[in-house]
């Protein structure tokens, strides 16, 4: 019996140690993956209605394929109307010219150090390209650069005066679902992966627990136990 005792706690020691290992990179892969998709512009506002403009530094922390998208905040009981406002084609002397009210824009992205030029644009942006309960999305231009520190200044180039009373924003972020480099590859993959071992690692866990809690009832209960005289 003193045996069996010894193996089973030697054994439980090890399980412990690799659950820990494992929870370990667990939270170490969250806080990689995190960093590697996060977004390097979130909803920094650009009045589009004046002829506003943005000028923001941001961190592109892989090389891959982002994506700039104008953010239209969706008023108190406006859906429709700005739904219309944007989607809705806009004839002019009989043939359609556009779909939705457009906004040209002017952006750059340059080399936060040197200013140096690496993308740039003048995107006639219009339409929709997604939406929610809260706010409209349209794309406003596409890049790809090597990981650091960046310059990014986006100009409506004439006002929009439809869109007065509109919260716009400017977003940067990469592009869902589709990956440029190892890295982007291997958070996508890693987070598919991890919507079925936490349900594991979670039953691991309350085993575990259970075992660890027989142990010490066990060895509590072989401690009262009278000694035999």
């Amino acid at each position: 019996m003193p045996a069996t005792t010894r193996t089973l706690s030697r054994g439980l020691r090890i399980a412990l140690a690799i659950f820990a290992i494992a929870l370990l990179a667990r939270i170490g892969f969250q806080w990689w993956a995190d960093d590697v998709q996060g977004e390097p512009l979130e909803d920094a506002p650009i009045a589009v209605a004046s002829g506003g403009a943005l000028d923001a530094r941001i961190r592109l922390r892989v090389r891959d394929s982002y994506r700039m998208q104008l953010v239209f905040l969706i008023p108190p009981g406006g859906r429709e109307r700005l739904r219309d406002l944007l989607a809705e084609p806009v004839p002019r002397h009989g043939p359609q010219v556009s779909e939705g009210v457009v906004v040209p824009l002017r952006w750059s992205l340059s080399e936060a150090d040197s200013g140096r030029i690496v993308a740039q644009g003048e995107p006639r942006t219009e339409g929709l390209d997604a939406w929610n309960s809260d706010m409209f999305w349209r794309q406003a231009g596409s890049f790809a650069a090597p990981p650091g520190w960046y310059r990014l200044q986006v100009q409506a180039t004439r006002p929009v005066p439809e869109l007065a009373g509109v919260t716009t924003l400017i977003n940067v972020g990469l592009r869902p679902k589709v990956s440029g480099s190892w890295q982007t590859e291997w958070a996508w993959f890693g987070r598919l992966l991890c919507v079925f071992l936490d349900p594991l690692m979670a039953l691991a866990a309350l085993l575990l627990t259970w075992l660890v809690g027989r142990r010490l009832w066990t060895a509590r209960r072989a401690a009262a136990a009278p000694t035999p005289a």
